[in-house]
């Protein structure tokens, strides 16, 4: 198949053609036997009426035509169904009533004095014309269904290629850009498919290089990050050296800035690391509420350093099926955020629970929360409700729910936000799949 638009017009043409053909022949046939029906009736009709003319005995028949032959007013011949009176009709076509019907009469006057008339009932008339209708259109009506069937087969054929590159397309995984390849190419694809082949080729490059340049310069900073907090340690010492027991504004906040690097490069990389297009997961059957706990005791110097209570409720133990990694980054940054958002003495709770379909983590806290029309927003990579002036003034970098989001996605979860159900804060809800 080298063009889908020849193919089918050659096809569907011969198709047509050779159904209307057949249609037409049996429409002829079927039409030629009802004639010549009517033709030997007429035949019938004739031999009747010259068999009585000579006085001869003539079968009685039941043809639709009734004639009759008169001179001078008094007839000479009748056929069965005519009556027994001169039928009252003027000469040429007319409709007459008689023998309890409606008439058409053709009436035929001589010179001599004789009379024709041949009648024939309407009724019997619009009968045969339905009769010749039908046999003329039954073939065609019929053979319906098989030009609607062949020309399904004919298109289906034409558009397997097509059909075969959208189930390629669709079947494939999200980092999966490797060329199409297809058995048969017709003409009308190849542009599409040389088109696709070089984007995903395009793609592949961009995501390789977006790959590394992410990998490269956070690995890069890392170096330099290193040797400024060392200076910056043995700066400290020095000045704590030379009996200064307190530090300088700009030396408190050249410390933050550091920390705000470090927890930024971090970040950078743990994002690029659970994205879905580069994240080779590892499932496997986990218990979530173990988890959790094991992520709190990480947190909880922390947690006492800013005196904030903490439960873990509901189930003691929720299996789930997900990767071991990526479930304990998404709790370490939800209980991350929690803590860092919620004020000292706050409090913090992450509930445990589970429906037939899914398993769900609740982290609620006694925080400041966000606004609602921000619930979406803060899912964006390095936004942050009030950007560098949250009023928290908790250092941050816009990456914690991104990576979370990234990670809900790859095990094909959901996440939303919502009020907690203390006074003020936020609740995150993550749904996985059992």
């Amino acid at each position: 198949m080298t063009s889908v638009r020849r193919y089918l017009i050659s096809v569907l043409i011969a198709v047509l053609v050779l159904t209307s053909f057949l249609a037409a022949l049996q429409s002829y046939r079927l039409s030629s036997d009802r004639a010549a029906d009517l033709f030997d009736q007429d035949l019938q009709l004739v031999a009747a009426a010259i068999l009585s003319q000579y006085q001869l005995q003539a079968p009685v028949t039941e043809q639709g035509l009734t004639i009759q032959l008169a001179q001078h007013g008094k007839l000479a011949y009748s056929s069965a169904q005519a009556p027994g009176e001169l039928i009252p009709a003027p000469e040429g076509f007319s409709e007459q009533n008689f023998s309890g019907k409606r008439w058409r009469v053709y009436a035929k006057f001589s010179d001599d004095g004789w009379q024709i008339m041949v009648a024939q009932p309407l009724q019997q008339r619009l009968q045969l014309a339905d009769e010749v209708i039908t046999a003329s259109i039954y073939p065609v009506v019929l053979s319906l269904p098989f030009q609607a069937l062949l020309i399904w087969l004919v298109v289906s054929r034409a558009l397997r290629p097509l059909h075969e590159f959208s189930t390629e397309l669709t079947s494939r995984k999200a980092d999966e850009l490797a060329p199409v390849k297809l058995k048969q190419v017709p003409a009308e694809l190849r542009s599409v498919l040389s088109s696709t082949n070089s984007l995903f080729e395009r793609l592949s490059g961009a995501f390789a290089r977006e790959k590394r340049f992410a990998s490269d310069v956070a690995h890069e900073l890392r170096t330099p990050l290193s040797v400024l907090e060392i200076t910056l340690f043995n700066a400290l010492t020095r000045w704590k050296q030379q009996g200064m027991s307190e530090t300088d504004e700009s030396m408190v906040a050249l410390q933050q800035g550091v920390e705000r690097m470090r927890h930024l490069i971090e970040q950078i990389m743990l994002l690029n690391r659970t994205h879905p297009d580069n994240f080779q997961a590892k499932t496997q059957l986990l218990d979530w509420a173990a988890l959790c706990r094991d992520v709190v005791a990480e947190w909880y110097s922390q947690l006492e350093q800013k005196q904030q209570q903490i439960s873990i409720d509901g189930a003691e133990h929720l299996e789930v099926k997900a990767d071991e990694f990526a479930l304990r980054l998404l709790v370490s940054n939800l209980l991350g955020n929690a803590i860092k958002y919620t004020p000292v003495h706050g409090q913090i709770i992450l509930t445990l629970t589970h429906t037939p379909k899914a398993a769900i983590l609740e982290v609620a806290d006694s925080g400041p929360g966000i606004a609602p029309e921000d619930y979406q927003r803060v899912f964006d990579r390095f936004y942050r409700v009030g950007g560098d002036r949250h009023h928290s003034g908790a250092p941050g970098s816009g990456l914690g729910l991104a990576i979370v989001k990234d990670i809900v996605m790859l095990h094909n979860g959901k996440i939303s936000l919502d009020k907690s159900d203390f006074d003020s804060g936020l609740k995150v809800r993550v749904e996985l799949p059992l």
